[in-house]
């Protein structure tokens, strides 16, 4: 039997849907072999999909009781949080309890290589503005993971110039100053790249949002041309390489550590 995927989400109930089915279809083309399916671990979204008639959703350990159930001796569950902060080692921890092994398939920007597929796979977005500043979004965080997004900043520099900012929606780090640091260099145009794997409650909010403390707003009270990107990274080409990768390095160590057969199987 090969080892059923979990993919692992905190889950939407806007439109954004979308985007877990597109990444859906290229996991199973990818993963055709092997049994996919789809797990959040919010539970207060899978409740609301659920009142909501949009189908029901299980947590994690749910879905690994699930397939438990169904003779299976092991699991991948890959991560689909962007960084591995707080809700990642939740994950973590939530997995250790479960009765079977579980495999965890890494956050989406944890190697230099996924930092450098980030690039690549943004480059087009960016290119194709050269005039503008391009501030990308992305959610924050209170854990130590927090000085990613810097790190994040000083990488697309290095490729784009200093026309690259970095901002967050809520927590750390303190992006307050970020629409005046871009009208201060002298630019009068800028992109919003969501920095998020779905454009979903968090970018028509805090991003596109009618409220005064939306990037929008915070943005064109500078005298800024704004435009945004309506995309999600999960909708973005070539995003679905990442995960790919890390559940071929999950699916591998699963291999390596794969419980004996069963007598008799």
């Amino acid at each position: 039997m090969n080892t059923p995927i979990i993919m692992a989400a905190f889950g939407t109930t806007s439109h954004a849907l979308a985007t877990y089915q597109n990444i859906d279809q290229h996991i199973r083309r990818r993963f055709a072999e092997h049994p996919v399916s789809w797990a959040y671990s919010s539970r207060i979204v899978n409740r609301r999909l659920e009142e909501g008639g949009k189908g029901t959703y299980n947590h994690p350990l749910e879905a690994v009781q699930i397939i438990q159930e169904q003779g299976y001796r092991q699991a991948v569950i890959q991560s689909l949080h962007l960084l591995p902060g707080q809700e990642f080692h939740q994950l973590f921890r939530d997995c250790r309890q479960a009765a079977i092994p579980c495999h965890i398939g890494m956050p989406l920007l944890t190697s230099p290589q996924d930092y450098r597929k980030m690039i690549d796979c943004l480059a087009p977005l960016i290119v194709a503005r050269p005039d503008k500043a391009i501030l990308l979004i992305g959610h924050g965080t209170n854990h130590p993971i927090w000085v990613a997004y810097h790190a994040l900043e000083g990488i697309f520099r290095r490729c784009f110039g200093n026309r690259i900012f970095v901002g967050v929606v809520e927590k750390s780090p303190d992006s307050e100053k970020v629409p005046e640091e871009i009208a201060a260099v002298g630019f009068r145009q800028v992109c919003m790249i969501p920095l998020l794997l779905v454009a979903g409650m968090h970018y028509a909010r805090d991003v596109i949002g009618a409220g005064e403390n939306s990037w929008l707003a915070r943005l064109q009270r500078q005298g800024l041309e704004v435009e945004s990107i309506a995309q999600g990274l999960g909708l973005q080409p070539q995003f679905c390489e990442i995960i790919i990768d890390h559940i071929e390095e999950a699916l591998l160590h699963a291999d390596q550590q794969k419980p004996p057969s069963r007598p008799g199987k």
